[in-house]
């Protein structure tokens, strides 16, 4: 997913601030490690 975003849309996200960036990554980390709590990837 991560890197879908860095390649595919690389341009509109280097237009993001830093910390806007940092904030997408973080997120996407979270919900690709952590989970929401739903089990999916427990599957």
């Amino acid at each position: 997913m991560k890197e879908h975003v860095l390649t595919e849309h690389k341009e509109e996200f280097e237009s993001l601030s830093d910390f806007h960036q940092e904030e997408i990554i973080s997120k996407m980390d979270f919900l690709l490690t952590r989970g929401c709590g739903c089990g999916v990837l427990k599957l």
